[in-house]
């Protein structure tokens, strides 16, 4: 039987569980709860951190997301990483773990990238800044197996990405911005490598623009969603310590099971160092799953 592709896999998930929430796995040392603190070994702790933090999230995340350079900061990080990997695959199969490393380099690199992280990782999927074009995407497919995600930044949610990705180039009425013309590439690449079925964009939640007006923005979510319809599902930051808007992100993005993922990790992962870190981790995780529910986010 053929392997699902990642989008298949989402999907499922997303419909099983009825959550688009993608729990965001990015560990710092200084944070870890109260218990692990006198362990010898880091890395020990840390597996047993991220394991309690998976086991209890797990009823309510369509997927999840370790960030890498959180791993890779810690020595021996890395190591443990394909631990957490391995557990929430061996335990959660039906679960898709995406790897947020926003690699972007010329295709003999991209391609090492892609042994790295989707063979020897064994992530389903990751993401790629493509500011250096084609090859950043191009690298990281496996012709063999093209059911990995491959997930381009687009339209990121720190403020200070307005001032590049924003910038309005020439032609056009409006001239369009650098992230509407980087949203038609990824797919246009997407489409000519033939990977489209399972190639997604970062897109920002809604958020409030400018900062203190009460004007929630979503306008980026609608006009991406104009350019790629639903060829291309949106891996969405933002929610939780950042500070966007649920409601609107849903509204603007949401178009059935597969189409979007909303991360939260921060908010999750360090709701508690006390011994309740776990309940606390799962209790922020199903409120935000209900409150992705009662925006219509239902699948």
């Amino acid at each position: 039987m053929a392997e699902k592709g990642f989008r298949q896999m989402l999907a499922e998930r997303q419909k099983k569980v009825n959550s688009l929430v993608c729990v965001g796995l990015d560990p710092l040392m200084e944070k870890i709860p109260k218990k692990y603190q006198d362990f010898a070994l880091s890395e020990a702790a840390l597996f047993s951190w991220m394991k309690a933090i998976v086991d209890a999230t797990a009823p309510f995340a369509c997927m999840f997301k370790p960030q890498s350079a959180h791993w890779e900061a810690i020595d021996r990080g890395r190591d443990t990483l394909q631990l957490v990997i391995r557990h929430i695959k061996d335990q959660y199969p039906d679960t898709p773990v995406f790897l947020d490393c926003k690699r972007g380099d010329i295709g003999r690199t991209q391609q090492c990238y892609r042994v790295a992280h989707l063979e020897i990782d064994g992530v389903h999927g990751m993401n790629f800044n493509p500011y250096m074009g084609k090859d950043c995407m191009e690298g990281l497919v496996d012709k063999k197996n093209l059911g990995k995600a491959l997930v381009g930044l687009c339209y990121t949610s720190n403020p200070a990405a307005r001032e590049i990705q924003d910038l309005r180039l020439s032609g056009g009425i409006p001239p369009p911005k650098l992230w509407e013309i980087m949203a038609s590439k990824i797919l246009s690449w997407a489409k000519e490598l033939g990977v489209t079925e399972n190639a997604g964009l970062v897109m920002a939640a809604a958020y409030e623009h400018p900062k203190g007006s009460g004007k929630i923005y979503s306008e980026h979510l609608t006009r991406c969603r104009e350019i790629v319809c639903n060829d291309l599902w949106f891996l969405i930051p933002g929610i939780g310590t950042q500070g966007g808007y649920i409601f609107e992100t849903v509204k603007a993005a949401f178009t059935g099971p597969g189409s979007i993922a909303i991360n939260s990790s921060s908010d999750i992962i360090f709701a508690s160092q006390g011994e309740d870190f776990a309940e606390a981790a799962a209790k922020k995780a199903e409120k935000l799953r209900d409150q992705i529910r009662d925006a219509g986010g239902n699948c």
